[in-house]
């Protein structure tokens, strides 16, 4: 008695088509076996697509077939030729390679006897109009996935951050995925920020719950999608290019363009300054003989290491380091703001805040609006199912999708609410580095000394045993009530550093405040040194809430 064994293949997209169910295939074959006699050996079946042979129950069964000749069968059935095969190239070296084994393949519902010379006409037919089918079918999936990205509508996998959902419609989008989604907006701020590396905000990020691999968060913070825009790949003679997309956008373009300012400027070799424990002051110290920058270096002594500031190019000045930090940490004592510059640094500290993180309170109001909208369009669809304006199926799909959306509507609402209290926490803590600079200098690290004193000086410190002087900005000045110097060689050296200093500044309602609580205290100041003393306090919240 002749053997056979059954390949049943369906690929996801025939499932529900007629003639096509898999046991349909098995009955149909079982039949035609019992009618001519046939013994069954065994039945695949197969769930993955024709396009090759690379499908994994296929290749189970001709690896078998390849290592042993005991219990080969006569024959391979299958119901049509596309069910074995869409690529006619390929069907062609396997009915060889079968052939070989002397096992005929043989199509139930398109018989062909491979005997006869001109059966092979037919063969060809039937598996050139599988591959053209298929080729056909791919095209249109392809044209149908572009023209949707051209409208808008991101129809592939959602990326992290976002969920795929089905409308009412039936057309497919994307939309925010909590927490994922505020995880994204902080490490894009914080990358555009530029105050650690992006390494450090990877790390960061995923101790604090983010789930993502470091290749994916790569590519995650080169995707246009997060700021509103869809790719539209290159298509014949079409460029690639963007589109705007109709899902909701996680950050502005703004930041996504500073991110990719600080990623490229990242990536092209830079000439760091080291940075020293010991020598926060390197660089920034001036020598008193020759006007030019100190640098600094450990000498050893009889048990330890003295580290010491000091000039070069033939100069001998040379000061303790720790001296000098004791004298700036002393000076830095002196800078306690008034109430009117507290008060309006909280003013200034919080625009600073809501321009990176603000957006939860703005979230928090549209959740409540978004809750109000959902419900209302729920008990619509009740109002329609008892009027008999739609029927039970409809009612429950719109139903399942409200609930879903006020699932996903609760998580967002909990986040923003710890983003506000969030919010809370970070301003006291920012209010009080700033109304105690010389313990927020002593406790940050050495890179955010020096960018203290870089905010604090015209970035020149004048150190002498006898002769001591930090370089405050006027706004320094005006904020901390200092007292103005005019030796000569302080002017010298502030004439280097003014050079350098912005020269046209937006009159605002906040330098109109500072130039009338100046003048009531009998403290001449024009506008350009108001918006510089503004400039000083969007910089310092800056630092101190990145910090």
């Amino acid at each position: 008695m002749q053997t056979a064994t059954l390949y049943i293949r369906v690929s996801t997209d025939e499932q529900a088509q007629k003639g096509y169910s898999q046991q349909s295939q098995r009955e149909r074959l079982e039949k035609f076996c019992f009618a001519n006699k046939i013994q069954i050996l065994q039945i695949v079946y197969e769930d993955h697509s024709a396009k090759t042979f690379n499908r994994p129950e296929w290749s189970k069964l001709f690896l078998s077939l390849s290592r042993s000749r005991v219990n080969r069968p006569d024959f391979i059935l299958f119901s049509r030729w596309d069910r074995f095969s869409r690529n006619a190239a390929d069907a062609y070296s396997m009915i060889e390679r079968l052939k070989k084994m002397n096992i005929e393949t043989k199509a139930i519902d398109q018989p062909l006897n491979l005997a006869i010379p001109e059966n092979k006409i037919m063969l060809a037919i039937y598996l050139a109009t599988s591959e053209v089918e298929n080729d056909r079918r791919s095209l249109n999936v392809r044209q149908g996935m572009r023209k949707a990205k051209q409208e808008g509508r991101y129809i592939c996998h959602a990326p992290i951050g976002y969920i795929n959902i089905t409308l009412i419609d039936g057309k497919k989008c994307i939309i925010p995925k909590e927490p994922e989604a505020t995880f994204i907006k902080n490490i894009f701020i914080e990358l555009a920020n530029g105050y650690h590396s992006t390494r450090f905000i990877y790390n960061e990020a995923i101790e604090n719950g983010f789930k993502c691999s470091l290749n994916n968060f790569w590519l995650m913070i080169r995707n246009p999608i997060y700021y509103g825009k869809i790719v539209v790949p290159a298509y014949e003679q079409e460029n690639r290019y963007l589109v705007n997309g109709l899902h909701e956008k996680l950050i502005s373009e703004d930041v996504f363009k500073q991110v990719q300012q600080v990623l490229n400027n990242n990536a092209k070799p830079q000439r760091r300054t080291k940075t020293n424990n010991q020598l926060p002051l390197r660089g920034l110290l001036t020598c008193p003989l020759c006007f030019k920058n100190l640098t600094g270096s450990a000498s050893k002594g009889r048990n330890t290491y003295y580290h010491y500031y000091h000039c070069t190019n033939g100069c001998k000045f040379r000061v303790r380091a720790d001296s000098m930090d004791e004298l700036v940490l002393k000076e830095l004592k002196q800078l306690i703001p008034g109430e009117f510059y507290l008060s309006l640094f909280h003013v200034v500290l919080q625009r600073v805040y809501n321009k990176h993180f603000g957006e939860a309170s703005n979230t928090q109001s549209q959740i409540f609006k978004s809750i109000e909208r959902t419900f209302e369009r729920l008990n619509k669809a009740k109002e329609l199912l008892l009027t008999g304006e739609i029927d039970n199926d409809d009612y429950f799909a719109i139903k399942a999708d409200c609930e879903y959306k006020i699932n996903c509507i609760g998580t967002s609402l909990n986040n923003a609410a710890f983003m506000i209290s969030k919010a809370e926490k970070i301003i006291a803590e920012a209010m009080h580095k700033f109304s105690n600079i010389s313990l927020t200098y002593q406790q940050f690290e050495t890179t955010y000394k020096r960018k203290i004193i870089d905010l604090l000086t015209d970035k020149r410190i004048l150190c002498d045993d006898k002769n001591f002087h930090i370089l405050f900005t006027d706004a320094v000045k005006f904020i901390y009530n200092l007292e103005h110097e005019n030796s000569d060689t302080i002017t010298e050296i502030q004439a280097i550093s003014d050079s350098n200093s912005v020269e046209e500044f937006v009159y605002s309602k906040e330098s109109e405040e500072i130039i009338k609580f100046e003048s009531n205290n009998n403290r001449s100041i024009e506008s350009r040194n108001a918006q510089n003393i503004i400039f000083f306090l969007e910089s310092f919240a800056e630092l101190v809430i990145h910090s």
